[in-house]
């Protein structure tokens, strides 16, 4: 495993990060939660190659690296300019941004913000708005049993988001649409940690895991598509709760190529991990062409 890295941005901001690869072609992943360290995206670091860095970091607030004390600033647009300090500070020149789940919105937001850094964009098993993300909510209760809703309910009454039983329910109710197809638990998954201070700041005040009334509240990267001009990989599970946002997205980004894994929900990468970096492998072969 890549040794544990520290690069510093503009403003004496630190941020951890492991590598492997050589260019001049760079994948940046940003990963999700929000608040997750990258270690569950590890898988990805096999498509490395002689022509390509693959560069897995560690967000604001996230893990060792540099966070604003102001929950207020953990946000969308200020993650997309972590994204171009790091890419000034690291010395890319071809930029492909690979944003899994809410790191998909930093990095709809960095191709709003710096298009005419990018080389491409990839966007696997994420949304491009918060209404999206109260739909996939919706769907997820929907298919939850009447068992499951009721005791939700009375948990959510008593605002016991912080109980090992909310926690052990929330994620029942999200199996199907997040891990369906994983038996036990990963090497890679487990090795990640999530930032509290961070999920709360932008997703859930409170905890409660239904109710989005973070930084993320009003947030909508739809207007954006019409104007991303760069190549552009959509990717997602079939069973994933944001497959019908991942859509929406592919029709109206021009540029983007749509591919559905049929035995994948949202952790697609661990699920079918050989489809999952091949389908990014054939897309950066296309636009690199190495």
């Amino acid at each position: 495993m890549p040794r544990l890295r520290h690069v510093t941005t503009a403003g004496r901001r630190s941020f951890e990060y492991i590598s492997r690869g050589h260019g001049p072609a760079t994948l940046l992943v940003h990963p999700g939660g929000p608040g997750y360290t990258y270690h569950y995206l590890r898988p990805l670091l096999g498509l490395a190659t002689s022509h390509l860095r693959v560069i897995l970091f560690n967000p604001r607030g996230v893990g060792g690296s540099w966070g604003p004390r102001q929950s207020d600033d953990y946000t969308v647009q200020n993650q997309a300019q972590d994204v171009e300090a790091l890419r000034r500070a690291l010395d890319i020149d071809e930029l492909h941004l690979l944003g899994f789940s809410a790191g998909g919105f930093a990095a709809l937001e960095y191709a709003h913000r710096y298009q005419s850094k990018l080389a491409s964009l990839l966007l696997c098993a994420t949304a491009g708005s918060t209404e999206e993300i109260r739909q996939s909510n919706r769907l997820m209760l929907s298919k939850a049993s009447p068992a499951q809703r009721k005791r939700l309910a009375e948990l959510t009454k008593s605002k016991a988001f912080d109980s090992p039983e909310y926690a052990a329910l929330g994620e029942a109710i999200s199996r199907p649409f997040n891990s369906r197809f994983l038996n036990g638990m990963p090497r890679d998954l487990k090795a990640s940690k999530v930032s509290k201070k961070v999920y709360r700041a932008m997703m859930t005040r409170t905890g409660d895991e239904f109710v989005i009334d973070g930084t993320l509240a009003r947030w909508d990267g739809r207007r954006y598509y019409s104007k991303i001009e760069v190549p552009t990989l959509v990717l997602v599970g079939r069973y994933d709760f944001f497959l019908d946002a991942s859509r929406e997205m592919a029709d109206r980004i021009v540029p983007a190529h749509l591919r559905v894994l049929p035995q994948s929900s949202h952790l697609a990468h661990l699920e079918q991990p050989r489809q999952f970096l091949n389908a990014i492998r054939e897309f950066l072969l296309d636009v690199t062409g190495d």
